[in-house]
């Protein structure tokens, strides 16, 4: 099986699961491959683009209009001539070719559009979401983390001073900390605090803050220009409906992410 229909067949989640293992080593290992990866992913998205089948429709219409309307109009006088196959063929033909022609032009100027106006900023906002913290309850205090308040308030430096003097540091902790470093767009730290997290996780049955540290770990990556890093995580996310940030990834922003990848490839 030739790598384009490995790719093709992993992409609709079709492949065999020991071919699908080869075929992500082979993507760790090869960057062409990953290349050409990315591009089936882009041609992909593009196809699948709701405003292009659109426009391609409405030109499925017009040539279906064109191919049924009279060649001529007959009156009383005048009579329809008889076409013959070949000439409705022929004329089928040529309206198929400006189909496709129109088409392929939809595509390019779609991706040409796409291309020059996606950035890692212009995705990093949009997908950026900021954390709240769950209301508190009966006053209880005591339990609540000895950053809260100052996550509350927007007081991002003081939580990292703070976290520094924390005796024992909790996963609430960690996460808070985390996200006082992406506030500060100090992507590097954030991505430390993160991980540190997940390997606490690790550790443990019950998983603190798990959905929450994938979601903002991407976005960390990414703002770190880690775009490779980024996207399994946004696309684990984006096919786990369950996932609290499930709604938050789209098809269209796992096709961004790998232009994004490919453009600065």
């Amino acid at each position: 099986m030739e790598t384009l229909e490995q790719i093709d067949l992993y992409l609709d989640r079709t492949l065999p699961s020991e071919q699908a293992v080869g075929l992500e080593q082979n993507l760790r290992q090869d960057a062409d491959i990953q290349h050409l990866f990315d591009r089936v992913v882009v041609a992909r998205s593009v196809v699948r683009s709701a405003a292009l089948r659109s426009q391609v429709k409405n030109l499925h219409v017009q040539l279906l209009d064109e191919m049924n309307r009279p060649d001529e109009v007959a009156t009383e006088k005048q009579l329809t001539p008889v076409r013959p196959l070949w000439y409705r063929y022929g004329q089928s033909i040529r309206w198929g070719a400006r189909v496709a022609a129109s088409g392929l032009l939809l595509l390019a100027g779609y991706a040409s559009y796409q291309y020059a106006n996606t950035s890692i900023d212009t995705f990093y906002s949009a997908k950026f979401i900021n954390y709240q913290l769950p209301a508190t309850r009966g006053g209880n205090s005591s339990a609540l983390s000895t950053l809260d308040d100052l996550y509350r308030t927007g007081a991002y430096t003081a939580i990292t001073q703070r976290y520094g003097t924390l005796a024992t540091k909790t996963s609430h902790d960690l996460f808070l900390t985390g996200m006082a470093y992406l506030h500060q767009h100090q992507y590097k730290q954030a991505i430390t605090q993160f991980t540190r997290l997940q390997r606490v996780n690790a550790k443990q049955s019950a998983r603190l803050f798990e959905q929450e540290t994938e979601y903002y770990l991407a976005l960390a990556y990414l703002g770190d220009g880690r775009i490779g890093d980024a996207y399994p995580l946004f696309e684990k996310i984006r096919t786990a409906p369950r996932h609290m940030y499930h709604q938050n990834v789209t098809e269209s922003d796992l096709w961004e992410l790998s232009l994004l990848r490919w453009k600065n490839h």
